[in-house]
């Protein structure tokens, strides 16, 4: 790959003048400037991001800090920030944060050896302890949360709207007929206590009841969760619909309601939260609510862009995307359901007739 040094030869100029000319420096003569330009140009000249870097002050890239790479969420909202990131021209350095902190890494050093201009962190399956927000604190460059929030700190947010997002799941339940509705929740985030809180607010602004036997509350937002749910599928009383925390947890519960023999829409109404792709893969796919991954991931991504440039120099900023209901055959029409199954065709017709 051919240097500064060489292009001056070439041009006949000194390497100081390639340098200035390369980084649009007014002082150089246009027809220097261009010239320059063009022989960087046709022999393929790829600035030194280190030196570039020490000169700047600017490493041009990110530090991305990740939970679950196997997740459909995450992955979706990475397609959105390197989307921006290509966008901007800008590179990212990815990192494990649950793990590093299962093995005591200095996580911020990671990220400040490499000169990161700004950090994005991904939903952690553990919330951070106070000594790791210190050190966010302690970091000097913008920092952008995605999906949750921890408490009362000073970092921008980029996210769902979860407290409208999950009323108005259960306003549609509601809508469709469905009175005994419980629910799958995972109040251990931001993001599941704010979820929590839209349920409750549209039982309650529809004077439902709440049966605290019908809440179950996972220790985990994808994995073990089999078994709880099971215990509150197998009560007599169970409820008529269920609403989950996230699809993946609406997955567990179509398996342990296919497992019980529970028909599904017909005895028991299920919804998610995510619009992930398995959705449209389960049978019968998933009712959910629409959460736009990819744009929280371009959105906050832009937002951490922006800090850097010095586009956006304003106080925090918190975005919270709407989340649209999206109806699929997890959740019928519960005065249908509430039919006793036809045993003939005639008394299929008959029972259709009297719904109507």
């Amino acid at each position: 790959m051919i240097s500064m040094k060489e292009i001056g030869r070439i041009c006949g100029v000194a390497e100081s003048t390639v340098s200035k000319a390369l980084r649009g420096h007014a002082g150089i003569k246009l027809a220097t400037r261009e010239r320059i330009q063009e022989v960087a140009r046709q022999y393929g000249y790829q600035p030194n991001a280190m030196v570039e870097c020490m000169q700047t002050g600017k490493s041009r890239s990110i530090g991305i800090a990740c939970n679950n790479f196997q997740c459909q969420f995450s992955g979706a909202i990475m397609d959105g920030i390197h989307q921006a990131l290509h966008e901007y021209g800008y590179d990212s350095y990815v990192i494990s944060w649950d793990r590093l902190v299962k093995d005591g890494v200095d996580l911020l050093s990671r990220f400040s050896r490499r000169r990161v201009d700004g950090l994005l962190l991904l939903p952690m399956g553990e919330p951070p302890t106070p000594s790791h927000i210190a050190q966010l604190h302690s970091f000097h460059n913008p920092v952008v949360l995605i999906d949750q929030v921890w408490g009362s700190c000073d970092f921008d947010y980029v996210g769902t709207d979860n407290r409208a997002a999950m009323a108005a799941l259960v306003g549609e339940l509601f809508e469709r007929g469905y009175r005994k509705i419980g629910a799958v929740l995972f109040s251990r985030v931001s993001s599941g206590e704010e979820r929590r809180a839209g349920f409750l607010d549209a039982m309650f602004s529809r004077s439902l009841p709440v049966d605290g036997r019908f809440l179950c509350e996972v220790t985990n937002s994808r994995y073990g969760n089999y078994e709880q749910i099971r215990n509150l599928l197998k009560m007599p009383d169970r409820p008529e619909a269920l609403v989950c925390f996230n699809d993946y947890l609406a997955n567990d519960a179509l398996n342990v309601a296919y497992d019980l023999g529970i028909r599904v829409p017909e005895e028991l109404a299920i919804t998610g939260f995510g619009n992930l792709p398995l959705c449209e893969k389960l049978r019968p796919q998933l009712t959910t609510a629409d959460q736009q991954a990819e744009t929280i991931g371009c959105t906050a991504a832009r937002l951490l862009l922006e800090r850097i440039t010095g586009g956006e120099t304003g106080p925090r900023k918190e975005i919270r995307l709407p989340a649209q209901p999206v109806l699929r055959g997890s959740t019928g029409s519960r005065t249908v359901s509430l039919l006793h199954k036809p045993e003939t065709a005639g008394e299929r017709k008959n029972i259709l007739r009297a719904s109507c």
